[in-house]
């Protein structure tokens, strides 16, 4: 099994009204402003989207949305991971009877399993499905790396075709790609990384700042694909500068209150999440108008 993944791939918020609940109309906007701004497929439920803050009914109900919405224009791709293997299984049931394209899955969480223990979960995941898996490494949130060596021992799975690489590390993205990139399409975890990835050989991004950047980041995408070096100079400081913003706090209730700085309402978190501290919303506002981050986002449409 081959995929055509490639390119810009937003993991999307979920957008909470004031009682908690999942504002569905909402997240449906969201999905459709990213494909109007050149998404190539959308992400639902992954760790952006607060996926650990919500019951399977909640995040079923947005890949329906996500799905209906979408109306076959681009992939989506259902976010699987979950404490109990029993969830992640019935999250690949609810991808697949809702029509998603595929699914994104992180290793065991909090576990840690070993490179034995974590090929005999996505064994049973690729047993357990049909559609085509992503595989998903984030050091930083489950304790578990990746490395090259484990995701080429994965390519015996037929289902798994690609790979969404958040190490932060381009060694790694590099000898990632020399192992697997002629089987699995490589994608990293952040814009910030896209000119090293695509460099080395990387096909895509998983992409957390697209949602609120109008065409910025697929102006950048394409420019670094084509060595445009005037354009990714002229986009690059505020691409780098929302990035900042994502670091004033927790991760992401910091992606939510940059949206809501930019005039985008995402609301706030749940918990165990926060929203920004007065300190922090001026701390955003400060780097958002430093680099001038609206005006750029509105120099990229077309």
């Amino acid at each position: 099994m081959r995929t055509s993944w490639s390119g810009i791939h937003s993991v999307l918020v979920t957008p909470f009204r004031k009682d908690g609940s999942v504002d569905v109309d909402r997240y449906r906007t969201f999905v459709e402003t990213n494909i109007a701004n050149g998404a190539d497929g959308v992400i639902v439920a992954g760790s952006t989207g607060e996926f650990y803050a919500m019951s399977l009914a909640e995040r079923r109900i947005l890949l329906s949305a996500a799905v209906e919405q979408s109306a076959g224009r681009v992939p989506v791709l259902a976010g699987v991971s979950d404490l109990l293997e029993s969830n992640v299984l019935a999250m690949c049931e609810a991808a697949e009877a809702t029509g998603c394209a595929g699914i994104l899955a992180l290793p065991p969480i909090y576990a840690m399993p070993s490179p034995r223990e974590t090929h005999a979960f996505y064994r049973r995941l690729a047993s357990a499905t049909r559609l085509p898996i992503m595989l998903y490494n984030s050091p930083r949130r489950t304790g578990v790396d990746l490395l090259p060596e484990h995701v080429e021992a994965l390519l015996e799975l037929p289902s798994v075709v690609s790979i969404k690489d958040s190490s932060g590390n381009i060694v790694q993205v590099s000898q990632l790609v020399q192992r697997v990139g002629g089987e699995l399409a490589v994608f990293v975890g952040y814009e910030t990384m896209i000119r090293p990835a695509l460099a080395v050989g990387a096909v895509g991004v998983v992409a957390m700042a697209h949602q609120l950047s109008g065409r910025l980041v697929r102006g950048y995408f394409d420019a670094c694909r084509e060595g445009d070096g005037d354009t990714i100079a002229r986009l690059e400081p505020a691409l780098f500068a929302i990035y900042r913003c994502f670091q004033s706090g927790s991760y992401y209730a910091s992606i939510k209150a940059t949206m809501n700085a930019l005039g985008l309402e995402a609301g706030d978190p749940r918990p165990p999440l926060l929203p920004a501290t007065p300190d922090q919303a001026a701390k955003i506002d400060g780097i958002l108008a430093e680099a001038g981050v609206a005006a750029a986002i509105a120099g990229a449409k077309g």
